[in-house]
């Protein structure tokens, strides 16, 4: 394990404090969804569950919430990047870094048990060698003798098992291929068993340029010799970008290029959201720097099209790398999410953070299960219900009709009747004094549906009629 990941693993906790400050769906997904993670001390790459958790963690802005809350707690900025703890790539090589400056708390960690794990790792390394010159695998006893370091990649959940990665030279990488680390694998994990550590996965990624404290002006002498040495006709051409379904998180730290060029539809304001993940693919048309939300219906069309085929592509790979694995007999086994089960005291994210905001009101803080919308107490099979008693005592309360069709869009034509039904959910809240919660309940209830998460625009044609008249009846301006 690094130094920087050691140290990142004793940070972990404020930064997941420090994000759920700032967003409480950003700390849900970390603390729910991340396996684990690699700090260089520049760039921190979090390992996910599942493609679905990734998208929702890049769309949803969250990259910049976690970047200001490593800032926070380092100090300094830090990078974030995002992979999959079932792909089949090898881990990213990460880019080199200068020293991480530690903060007083996180200097005074203790340094022994990383001393200890280190020497562990080392002695397995070299016990994994010898047994595979005994098995007669001498290729492979030769390729771990070229091993400089091993690495932990540790897990955000403390109790499950870590990947060891394997730091070799650049020249050295290409050969450690599928066939031979399908061999070190089992080898290696045993015998660290044997130690005490728990690996499930060994892959093999290169080792990082060793620099000083004058990393800048040596490269800059080196760029400057390879620019004397290089004529001016013998540039070379950049090679094409490959298609592919997740662009890196390099891109948006070094540049704004991956964000959203276009105004919000309501505030006018410049839109901060990152824009939509548009593989390039040559037949199709070429990506817009816009959020998913600012594309235009032709332009969303392209964008679905670009991402399904990059996305059956990626299958593709991934189903023949399966097909590859099996034939060599390797077992295979896909990785099971187990949700936590009730132990009987579900309580809502919301009243234990005291923060309501994305789903908090309706998560468990104890379970994976739901909780009703009104007390936060009382388990609900679906998100957005109401348990028994809160139903009983809203029918009771709530003096307000049950839809009978008054509230049926006739001749609005509107061409974009959410972004005003927004504005008068807004102008509801400032008249009645209640939350966005209850205003938005009360006009489910009105035009008689259970919920308008993905309605369609006739369902909420009718919850914007049904806002007109409530703020017609408390005499509000429109």
């Amino acid at each position: 394990m690094t130094d920087e990941t050691a140290v990142m693993q004793g940070l972990w906790p404020q930064v997941l404090a420090a994000a759920k400050k700032r967003r409480r769906f950003t700390w849900i997904l970390l603390s729910q969804k991340v396996t684990g993670f690699l700090y260089d001390g520049a760039v921190l790459t979090l390992a996910w569950v599942d493609q679905g958790a990734a998208d929702n963690f890049d769309s949803s802005g969250s990259v910049s919430v976690l970047e200001e809350a490593l800032e926070e707690v380092l100090s300094r900025p830090a990078a974030v990047e995002s992979v999959l703890d079932n792909a089949p790539p090898a881990p990213p090589v990460l880019s080199p870094a200068t020293p991480l400056h530690l903060p007083a708390a996180a200097s005074a960690l203790p340094s022994q048990p990383d001393a200890s794990a280190a020497f562990t790792l080392h002695r397995a390394l070299g016990q994994t060698a010898f047994l595979m010159h005994e098995r007669g695998d001498n290729l492979a006893a030769a390729l771990l003798a070229e091993v400089g370091d091993v690495e932990l990649l540790c897990s955000a959940r403390f109790s499950e098992q870590a990947h060891a990665i394997l730091i070799v030279p650049s020249s050295l990488v290409p050969q450690f291929t599928d066939e031979v680390l399908t061999a070190i694998e089992p080898v290696f994990v045993h015998v660290a068993g044997r130690h005490g550590l728990q690996v499930n996965r060994v892959r093999a990624a290169a080792a990082l340029p060793e620099i000083g404290e004058d990393w800048r002006q040596v490269l800059q002498t080196k760029l400057a010799a390879a620019d004397e040495d290089t004529a001016p006709a013998q540039v070379p051409q950049m090679p094409p970008k490959e298609a592919s379904s997740r662009p890196g998180r390099k891109e948006a730290v070094e540049g704004q290029a991956s964000g959203c060029a276009r105004r919000a539809k309501t505030a006018g304001g410049r839109c901060r959201r990152p824009a939509a993940e548009w593989p390039a693919h040559d037949d199709l048309p070429p990506p817009v720097a816009a959020c998913f939300g600012h594309l235009t219906p032709e332009e969303q069309k392209a964008c679905q099209q670009a991402r399904d085929r990059a996305r059956e592509e990626y299958n593709a790979r991934w189903k023949a790398e399966v097909a590859a694995r099996q034939a060599r007999g390797v077992d295979l086994k896909p990785p099971t999410f187990t949700p936590r089960p009730c132990i009987g005291q579900c309580i809502s994210l919301d009243q234990v953070g005291g923060s309501d905001s994305d789903g908090a009101s309706m998560s468990c803080a104890n379970c994976d299960n739901w909780v009703c919308v009104s007390c936060g107490k009382a388990q609900v099979d679906s998100v957005l219900e109401f348990c028994g008693a809160c139903s009983e005592r809203e029918a009771q309360c709530d003096p307000e009709p049950e839809w009978g069709g008054q509230y049926d869009s006739g001749p609005d034509t509107d061409p974009n009747p959410r972004a005003r039904l927004t504005v008068m959910v807004n102008d509801l809240v400032k008249a009645t004094g209640i939350t966005h919660r209850e205003v938005n309940a009360s006009l489910n209830r009105r035009i008689g549906v259970p919920s308008r998460v993905g309605a369609e625009e006739q369902v909420i044609r009718r919850a914007a009629g049904a806002a007109r008249a409530w703020l017609d009846e408390l005499g509000s301006p429109s």
